[in-house]
């Protein structure tokens, strides 16, 4: 058996031991800070109806146009995130991700392609793990859904700032590359 087998294996065994063992699954939430702002006793019944999933590098977690049925929270590892096959993002401990299939009402599609980096341990909620869930643990859950894309949208809003004080910096910078290339023009044609 080769390295890459022996912690292929290893993580595999972790894995279904995790799956399987509901007080280490609430430990290592316990530990993500996605779950911080949920009470011990709420999460206890999250850890109840959560699905821990391993992922190797390079597969696809979720994948852009398909339908949503499951929102994740990465325990372990990291991920890049894909729109068109262009990377536009990465996620890591702590992050959640198709966090829409809990909010979706209708089959809506998913808008990326994530991918794991390496290893990856994840605890996964279908929409049906969803709707057994009781009211108190749904407001819990709404909490911490809302505080990541409250992360998530200041982060795209930083990109933005971003690339608009380097958009302005181009348009400043153009006036006077235009200008040496007339005075080039000029240079050489005598004008």
């Amino acid at each position: 058996m080769t390295d890459n087998e022996q912690i292929r294996e290893s993580l595999d065994s972790f894995t279904r031991h995790f799956a399987g063992c509901t007080s280490d699954r609430y430990s290592e939430m316990r530990n993500c800070s996605f779950f911080d702002p949920v009470p011990d006793e709420v999460l206890s019944k999250l850890a109840d109806v959560g699905h821990i999933l391993s992922c190797k590098a390079g597969d696809n977690i979720i994948t852009e146009g398909d339908v949503m049925r499951s929102f994740y929270v990465v325990l372990f590892g990291s991920a890049t995130v894909f729109v068109m096959k262009q990377k536009v993002g990465a996620l890591i401990r702590g992050e959640c991700l198709g966090e829409g299939a809990f909010f979706a009402q209708d089959n809506q599609m998913r808008s990326a392609t994530v991918a794991a980096d390496g290893e990856l341990i994840l605890l996964e909620m279908t929409q049906d793990d969803i709707d057994r869930i009781d009211v108190l643990t749904r407001l819990y859950l709404n909490k911490a859904l809302l505080l990541a894309m409250f992360r998530k949208l200041q982060a795209a809003n930083n990109k933005i700032k971003s690339l608009s004080r380097e958009n302005e910096q181009l348009r400043q910078s153009q006036p006077d590359a235009l200008n040496l290339l007339i005075h080039e023009i000029k240079s050489h044609t005598g004008v």
